[in-house]
């Protein structure tokens, strides 16, 4: 039996933007990532974000919505505040946000958060910092990792 070899591909920003100034306690979609092309066998994000005055959880929580379309997502929210479909979305980590006005970066794996690598993904982060993020300084990437049987 071949051996597998593996390698990721180029890390690609979602969204510098989605996260500037995102109020405590509200979600906000960072963007969708097509999976149809090259069929990764895990997908690693990466979420970047600068706090304000954190209080109460401290964390920004990164969620998955997936599509075998890339029209019809699960379900749960993608923006506002109201948590009432939150448990429909797919949990990939937390960011803990412990230290004020401070960058903080955090990389989560989609296959081991899902246990598979959906073709279409959406992510989802809800500021539960307590405080509103920075106006600015934040960033969503994602990078794939392909495989080859040698």
């Amino acid at each position: 039996m071949g051996a597998i070899t593996t390698s990721w591909g180029t890390k690609t920003t979602l969204s510098s933007t989605a996260l500037n100034s995102l109020a405590s306690s509200t979600y906000v979609s960072a963007g969708t990532i097509d999976l149809t092309t090259p069929d990764p066998l895990d997908v690693a994000v990466e979420v970047e974000a600068t706090p304000g005055t954190v209080s109460g959880n401290k964390q920004l929580v990164v969620f998955a919505k997936v599509s075998l379309d890339g029209t019809n997502y699960s379900t749960g929210p993608e923006s506002g505040t109201t948590a009432t479909d939150e448990p429909n979305l797919y949990l990939l980590g937390v960011l803990p946000l412990n230290t004020n006005s401070t960058l903080q970066r955090e990389s989560f794996s989609v296959m081991s958060a899902l246990g598979f690598v959906p073709p279409y993904l959406k992510i989802v982060v809800k500021n539960d910092s307590g405080a509103a993020l920075a106006a600015s300084g934040h960033a969503v990437r994602y990078a794939v990792m392909t495989g080859n049987a040698a």
